[in-house]
């Protein structure tokens, strides 16, 4: 009988030990997940912010007196800035859970239609005859404004969306200065 006794003596500190042990690594890894949470927030966000600034800048020079040439190249200028962003949201891995790969999911759905509605401006640019009148250009910057405008309300309504999802990842997209930064 002693000897259950003494063995009760030492397992029990080691049980405690060890629920100590585990409470601590679920401290850790909660501080490194809000950490890996709050970087793909933060790389999403400026990677979005940065391509709505240029595509905004792209589309406001989309005013009279624009050549068919000109217009071609404010495409090919936002066909890069689209590219670079979906290799920016691509050098980032969302955390490694589900609200992660729920997030990765709707920024690639994201990258998709925008490469998509870019693919669709530089169709409509190609069309245009080459020596256009100033009648034929204007018409078809009409559908492109409104394209363009659809590209940066399309980012924003998936940032809102990233923020009004559950989880601590969509905490980091609340509270992560880039994605709050973001604005229509």
């Amino acid at each position: 009988m002693l000897g259950t006794t003494r063995r009760g003596v030492i397992t029990a500190p080691l049980l405690a030990l060890l629920a100590v042990s585990v409470v601590l690594a679920a401290g850790c890894g909660s501080s490194s997940n809000n950490k890996a949470n709050e970087a793909y927030a933060n790389s999403v966000c400026s990677a979005i912010g940065t391509w709505e600034q240029q595509i905004k800048s792209l589309a406001t020079g989309l005013s009279g007196g624009l050549s068919k040439a000109s217009l071609q190249m404010k495409v090919t200028q936002a066909e890069a800035a689209t590219k670079t962003l979906g290799t920016q949201f691509k050098a980032v891995p969302p955390p490694n859970s589900s609200d992660g790969q729920a997030a990765k999911k709707q920024v690639d759905q994201l990258s998709t239609q925008l490469t998509s509605t870019v693919g669709s401006a530089k169709s409509a640019v190609a069309s245009i005859p080459a020596n256009a009148s100033a009648t034929t250009i204007a018409a078809a910057l009409a559908p492109l404004a409104s394209q363009v405008k659809s590209l940066t309300s399309t980012a924003q309504d998936t940032v809102k969306s990233l923020q009004t999802a559950k989880g601590s990842l969509a905490s980091a997209f609340k509270s992560t200065s880039s994605c709050k930064n973001l604005g229509g």
